[in-house]
Order: structure tokens, then sequence, then C-alpha cells
């Protein structure tokens, strides 16, 4: 696992995963522990990634100045964002985020301005990583202590918030993983189950980009007999 503040050299593709600190009502954040934990599910070996986790401020100016950082130095596969929410009664894969509606005030007493994320953004952005499909294979994996739902609604605060800056960046390799709290299922529970999604994203992630390599390919290789022919 990696320092996410710096760029990473290796040569492995890189899993960027994120949680949250502490914030009113969550003196403990669950996120912040399960990504922690991935560190136990080997992930870096059975992936052959490199895996750099960070935990972020619950601050929307601190989200909305590291977010594009990070992905123009650690260039990721896939970046995965983990959130609490109190709602929350299993692991719950969001689909989308939203651009507008965020007047919640942050640990700085702040908010986005207008309540926007990004101004003239897409009112919505949907992942390209189909959370259905990622959570009917988790539900079949008889291992794991937490069910799992897709939802639509990451909640209007830091959650959606981060998870519009990722899509916005690149849809097809950002997802968000809600995390119950801890007075549900243990931390070790958590960082299990989101360790098991994380690997079924990175499977879809590579499935996509080794077709589109197949079709950018065959496309060169249409365009080389066409340029070959007299």
């Amino acid at each position: 696992m990696g320092d996410a503040s710096v760029e990473v050299k290796d040569s492995r593709p890189v899993i960027y995963v994120t949680g949250f600190g502490p914030f009113p009502s969550h003196a403990v954040n669950a996120s912040q522990l399960a990504v922690d934990g991935l560190a136990n599910f080997n992930l870096e070996e059975e992936l052959g990634v490199k895996l750099v986790t960070e935990t972020m401020k619950v601050e929307y100016n601190y989200v909305q100045k590291t977010i594009p950082q990070r992905w123009a130095n650690l260039k990721p596969k896939l970046t995965v964002h983990v959130g609490v929410s109190g709602q929350a009664e299993t692991l719950t894969l969001e689909q989308l985020a939203h651009n507008a509606g965020y007047n919640r005030q942050d640990n700085c007493g702040c908010m986005p301005g207008s309540g926007l994320c990004i101004p003239d953004g897409d009112q919505v952005i949907h992942s390209g990583i189909r959370m259905d499909l990622i959570s009917r294979n988790i539900n079949k994996n008889t291992g794991l202590n937490l069910p799992c739902v897709k939802s639509t609604d990451a909640g209007r605060f830091l959650c959606d918030f981060i998870y519009y800056l990722s899509l916005k960046e690149d849809r097809n390799r950002s997802a968000f993983i809600h995390v119950p709290t801890l007075n549900r299922f243990s931390a070790k529970d958590i960082s299990a189950a989101v360790a098991a999604a994380i690997k079924e994203m990175y499977k879809q992630v590579v499935e996509r980009d080794m077709q589109e390599g197949k079709e950018e390919l065959n496309g060169v290789s249409v365009k080389t007999k066409c340029d070959d022919m007299p």
C-alpha cells in the first residue's frame, strides 16, 4: 500500500481507495477503518496492482482540490471512494452522483458555492461500472457477512461530492461504496466486503479495457488495409 500524496513510480496499475475521517455523529468513521483494513486482504498480490489508500478530510474545499491532483499524479486504473452512512444496513454500491444540492455544512462549516460540485457540470453522472452485477456477485459469496445492494442516491454530502469529482475524471474507472456503521458490523467484516467489491470492480475495468483495446486494434487494422489499397 502506498501514500497517495506522492506520485506512484511503481509500474503496476494503481487502485486508489479513500475513506473519510471523523465528522459529527461519526467520531470513529467506519469507512476509514474499512479502508485501513484492506491491507489484510492481499489485493496487491491477487490482482497484480499497487493499492494506494487515503483518509480524506470531511471538507468540500479539500476534496475539490485533492481529487483532481490524485487523478493526475496516480493515473489510477480504478478509484473507489468509501463512506459511512447511518442509514445503510449493508454494503451499498452507488451507481451515480449528483452535481447540485450540496447544502449541508462540512467540518469547517462550509458549503460549495451555489450548492454545486462543478459549475455548469452535468446534473448527474453514472458510473460505467455495473453495480448491479457487482452486487449480484457479492451476494453469491457465502464467506462474507454483509449482503450487498445497489443505490442511486449517495446523499448530497461529501460522499456524493467526492464521487461526482471522480466520475467527472473518468466515469468508467470510478466507484463509490457506502458502508454501515460499526454498530451493525465489525470493521473486519466491512473491510472484507469492500475488498470483495473492489476485486469485482477491477475485473470489470480490466475486461472493458481489453474489449476497447481489441476494438481499437481492429480499427487500426482496417485503416492499414485501406491505406495499402491502390
